[in-house]
């Protein structure tokens, strides 16, 4: 059995999962708390990550093996015992804004070495800021756990690579990033990808951050393999041999076989349906809108609509720009609206695709998946079939397991939860038609709103 741990955000939770078949033994969860300001302070205790991953390793008994991942991207120092020196200061933290503006003008082309936009989420400005001499530097807490238990200091590359000290073309750390940070060679810890050692007995594998462990349980690691998420936010995943030139903050993230995963997201997907139903339908429920939906025709609404509800991170990077809804007339219903919404979602995806679709399902993962309707505008829109990925399991879980059984070289049935027996829904040829024509105008929405974004002067 593979005990997989996932420290989150919210907490830790767990699954025992057999290599064999990939089917669950027993799941655990157990949170803790977050400390937040209105100053942008996003931290946590590492001594809760390793209560709440002890909690949930109680709860499942008889692993023989055990799989780490978990959120990426933060900062832990620790001292010459090993010690937090500070609580950790989480990937969503912004108030390193001075430091990152310092770091840039010091170093021009700190977002060219990286392979992504680096801001005062970067570790190397949160270093910066804090102003600590540690003796050793952690960036995730998956790599503390492994710390804590006697495995050395560690990070999985795909989390090395969210920090803002990694050369992209190299994989490792840079000398320039680390030299106007302040970070020294001995304070980092060493890049690793796989098996750490042993406790009491039991292998433990260091799997890659979140990220990639979501993909791998989704979709797997193999070039080309892609998914939708339809969450709270939106976005599309795919995995390459090598950076793809994408417009906008695209996140390139290090996957095990030297390959690049790339995260084209939306600020806004299940959101802006939400806010649809409730200003357009009357706070109809997501079952209530797709039977509106249901009984118009399957072809574009007539309208085009941005989904920028909170700002924008991809095709651009626009924190000023709002969702809009363009080429409403007199006989435009609230549900030729709704409908333009879920088409702002399908169409911001597609900018991160190819123009000629593949001959490849396309998983969708998240609440919107629920959406018959939102999966056919989905199939439309990008000319793909669209599957509904299954919810019997969890992908980071899942994907954490199936990294680690390879990595120990076991012989595993351990499958991608995106490859079981699913219904396809596909694309509508007309429809596809159609919204091909609209693709172009679209994107171009996009600049002409941004010019009016913003308070006025």
């Amino acid at each position: 059995m593979i005990l997989a741990l996932d420290l989150g955000t919210s907490g830790a939770k767990a699954a025992l999962i057999d290599p064999a078949d990939g089917s669950y033994h027993g799941e655990a969860f157990e949170p803790y708390p977050t400390d937040t300001g209105a100053d942008g302070r996003v931290e946590q205790h590492p001594a809760d990550w390793v209560a709440a991953a002890r909690a949930c390793a109680a709860r499942l008994p008889g692993a023989d093996a055990i799989a780490l991942t978990g959120q990426m991207q933060d900062l832990i120092c620790l001292d010459a015992d090993g010690s937090p020196m500070a609580p950790a200061v989480l990937y969503s933290d912004t108030r390193a804004r001075a430091e990152a503006d310092a770091l840039h003008r010091a170093l021009g082309d700190w977002n060219r070495i990286t392979g992504n936009e680096q801001s005062a989420t970067s570790n190397a400005a949160m270093f910066v800021r804090a102003g600590l001499t540690p003796a050793r530097i952690l960036f995730s807490p998956s790599g503390y756990l492994a710390h804590h238990l006697g495995l050395g200091a560690h990070v999985d590359s795909t989390t090395a690579s969210t920090t803002g000290l990694i050369d992209a073309a190299t994989g490792d750390f840079s000398p320039a990033v680390c030299r106007v940070a302040g970070v020294t060679a001995d304070m980092l810890p060493a890049i690793t990808d796989g098996p750490l050692g042993e406790v009491d007995g039991v292998p433990v594998v260091l799997a890659p951050g979140d990220a990639v462990a979501t993909t791998a349980g989704i979709v797997g690691l193999a070039p080309g393999d892609d998914y939708v998420y339809l969450g709270t936010s939106g976005w599309y995943a795919f995995l390459a041999e090598k950076d793809v030139d994408l417009p906008g903050a695209v996140h390139r993230l290090a996957a095990p076989g030297g390959r690049r995963l790339h995260i084209a997201a939306l600020s806004s997907a299940g959101a802006l349906a939400d806010w649809g139903r409730e200003n357009l339908l009357g706070g109809a429920s997501p079952a209530e809108a797709d039977a509106v939906l249901a009984t118009g025709p399957r072809a574009p609404s007539g309208l085009l609509a941005l989904p920028s509800l909170s700002g924008e991170r991809f095709p651009v990077r626009d924190d000023a720009l709002g969702a809009a809804i363009t080429g409403i007339r007199a006989t435009t219903t609230p549900a030729q609206m709704y409908r333009a919404l879920l088409e702002s979602v399908a169409f911001g995806l597609s900018h991160a695709m190819a123009e000629e679709p593949v001959d490849r399902p396309l998983p969708v993962v998240g609440g919107g998946a629920a959406s018959r309707p939102w999966l056919e505008i989905l199939a439309d829109v990008t000319g793909r079939p669209v599957t509904r990925v299954s919810t019997g399991g969890d992908a980071a879980l899942t994907g954490a397991a199936l990294v680690a059984a390879e990595a120990l070289g076991l012989e595993h049935g351990i499958m991608p939860l995106g490859r079981g027996d699913v219904d396809a829904v596909a694309p509508d040829a007309v429809a596809h038609a159609g919204y091909r024509g609209l693709r172009a105008r679209h994107r171009r929405l996009y600049s002409a709103l941004g010019d009016t974004a913003g308070p006025p002067e």
